[in-house]
């Protein structure tokens, strides 16, 4: 018997005495490893037992195309019929939007609302829902709403977002003028048994760079696959799914992210660590030195510049 079998049987157990809690994950699972249509339709109930009506008539209607398309007309229209028999006890959210910011994201919990559902009643399970609106140099705004099955409607209102304080510049405080140093005492910080701390210290941080970079590669790697296994065929997904679909997209985003600029410091810092190496030599016995200090430019850019006497 295969896994998705057996997790079925075992949900199926689970109903018949009642315990529904117990069954939905068996079912779920099941739907996951091997995609059916008396699963999703057993899915679909069990969800509705346990108050999930949304959840459990967008399945109901998913599983409806699935039966239409195995050209079982007689069970794609019970299965139609228990989607309809669920409306009348759906919840809905509206989530009005005042701002006009064209950069404002907008998310129910970890689900990001495109701006064409906004204003509009969309059919959510009982529960507590975080409603959180964000927008670049705008203060971040945040409520938590609450619907119960004795709730059909229930209005969020989103705000204009007030605008962050802008904060002064700090001036920038001249650095104290050094006393040059004799040419002797230069000879010896640079000395044919002098080491070469700046060199060393600049390759450290572009080895952490790269051992960032890897390591989020990694991650990138492992959440956009995660991401590609739920839901393959790219439909009849339970709205679950499709959350943990672009949560883990999300995440696939930020590590990609942090990836690029851990590689990327560290090479840069690897370069900068090589020039000073070679130019921050001893004074030559012909008395030619040369000294190199690194410098960041505003962009981010690690380099060095070069300074010396002949």
């Amino acid at each position: 018997m295969s896994p998705a079998r057996q997790l079925f049987n075992d949900g199926r157990t689970l109903v018949g005495e009642g315990k529904y809690a117990e069954a939905c994950p068996k079912f779920e699972e099941s739907l996951r490893l091997e995609l059916g249509v008396g699963t999703q339709f057993n899915l679909a109930d069990c969800w509705e037992h346990i108050g999930r009506t949304a959840s459990a008539q967008a399945l109901f209607l998913g599983a409806a195309a699935s039966a239409k398309a195995a050209g079982q007309a007689e069970r794609q229209q019970v299965l139609h019929d228990r989607a309809t028999a669920l409306e009348p006890r759906l919840s809905r959210l509206v989530i009005d939007v005042a701002a006009t910011d064209p950069k404002l994201s907008v998310k129910r919990g970890d689900l990001p609302l495109d701006s064409d559902a906004w204003g509009k009643a969309v059919a959510v399970d009982p529960g507590k829902y975080t409603i959180t609106a964000r927008a670049p140099g705008k203060k971040s705004w945040e409520k938590q709403v609450e619907v119960t099955a004795a709730t059909p409607l229930v209005t969020v209102q989103v705000p204009e977002l007030e605008s962050e304080p802008v904060k002064a510049a700090t001036p920038a405080k001249a650095a104290p003028k050094q006393a040059a140093a004799p040419a002797d005492a230069a000879a010896a910080d640079h000395g044919p048994s002098s080491i070469n701390y700046r060199a060393l210290s600049v390759a450290g941080i572009g080895l952490v760079g790269i051992g960032v970079g890897a390591v989020m590669g990694v991650k990138y790697l492992s959440a956009n696959g995660d991401a590609k296994d739920i839901c393959p065929s790219n439909h009849n997904c339970s709205i679950k799914q499709i959350q943990d679909h672009d949560r883990l997209v999300d995440d696939a985003k930020s590590d990609r992210r942090w990836s690029y600029a851990g590689f990327g410091v560290g090479a840069a810092a690897l370069v900068g660590a090589g020039a000073l190496w070679y130019f921050q030599r001893p004074r030559t016995a012909s008395g030619t030195a040369l000294q190199a200090t690194p410098v960041l430019s505003a962009d981010g850019t690690l380099g060095a510049t070069l300074r010396g006497s002949f």
